[in-house]
């Protein structure tokens, strides 16, 4: 696992990409979006980088629009994609938790109402299937398919919403509603509604980082070993998109965090220690790398993201949970708390 130093030096390397704002984009220059924003910000938490962590999060909230939603993708100067996820929209909440089990004062009280308005305005859009759209427009048109691997992520931030609403003393049962209907949903895989993005690492992990066995996931019951022979190569890392020789730090980082979560701890560890193929002297990742020629791709990209994504997965694998990602936050908010 990862030293401390070596912890430190790579949340010093994210702080040093983050705006003075406090955003924090993909790599130096490039644009932001607020799902790996949050991801970045919960590193900085975890590596004790507070200041920067709640300058993150001022940030975020900075952008957030009237209904409660953030648009898609924002540069420097305005947004670049106005469209809506759900799935980033709705990951301030797992953000906010995670950030509060890492600082202990943390003022959840004056953030929460952030939380509620993007979750409610998150569930606002939820099919009577339990589905949620992949991408809604800004006039509240709504994406026919739903999306696997971003339903299992709304599925965790539903968790640590009602969470949080519980820390505040509020009262959100649609919220709880909102996450066993839609628990039900990814249990049911409904290809009809489900974009088929099966040939991608995110869809085979994905489930077990929202522990969707536990709705009775049909065919997850062997855990992530099913199919890892079509992802992961042993020293090497995780396949991005299978059969193609393209290996990315993030998806090796949350795979291992979905193998660590399971209870399959030795799998987990082997994985992560190919994420340091990646590792730059600075702590900094490469986003990707392709074999055999081990060229980085995109060319020399090293993401704030990736290194968050190793960030969190080291802290994962060495706390001995099991679980949800959601469940991960809130029984480390209780270790802290001392609840």
């Amino acid at each position: 696992m990862l030293t401390d130093l070596e912890i430190k030096t790579t949340a010093k390397w994210i702080s040093e990409v983050q705006l003075r704002n406090g955003l924090i984009p993909w790599y130096s220059g490039g644009h932001i979006d607020p799902w790996n924003h949050i991801e970045a910000v919960i590193a900085l938490g975890m590596a004790g980088f507070d200041e920067s962590a709640i300058k993150g999060v001022d940030s975020l909230f900075s952008l957030q629009n009237r209904d409660g939603s953030f648009c898609h993708y924002y540069l420097t100067n305005g947004v670049k994609e106005p469209n809506r996820d759900p799935n980033v929209i709705s990951y301030c909440a797992l953000g906010l938790l995670a950030l509060h089990s890492c600082i202990e004062n943390l003022d959840v009280e004056r953030y929460f109402p952030f939380v509620e308005r993007a979750l409610d305005y998150v569930v606002m859009y939820q099919r009577d299937d339990g589905s949620f759209p992949m991408m809604i427009t800004p006039e509240g048109l709504c994406h026919p398919k739903s999306l696997l691997a971003g339903s299992c992520s709304i599925l965790n931030s539903l968790e640590a919403g009602s969470f949080l609403a519980g820390i505040v003393d509020i009262e959100k049962p649609e919220w709880k509603r909102a996450h066993e209907s839609l628990g039900d949903f990814i249990y049911s895989s409904d290809s009809r509604v489900v974009a088929d993005k099966s040939s991608w690492a995110m869809d085979w992990y994905y489930p077990y980082l929202a522990n969707i066995p536990r709705f009775g996931g049909q065919g997850l019951g062997l855990g992530p070993h099913r199919e890892i022979g079509r992802f992961f190569v042993s020293g090497s890392g995780v396949r991005c998109i299978s059969g193609r020789d393209w290996f990315t730090a993030a998806e090796t980082a949350e795979a291992s965090i979905a193998f660590s979560l399971s209870g399959m701890n030795e799998a987990a560890t082997e994985i992560f220690w190919t994420t340091n193929r990646f590792r730059g002297e600075d702590g900094s990742y490469l986003t990707g790398l392709v074999y055999p020629s081990q060229a980085s791709y995109p060319h020399e990209e090293r993401s704030t993201y990736t290194a968050a994504a190793v960030i969190i997965a080291n802290d994962v694998i060495s706390s001995g949970i099991f679980g949800s990602l959601g469940e991960f936050f809130i029984e480390r908010w209780l270790r802290r708390h001392h609840r």
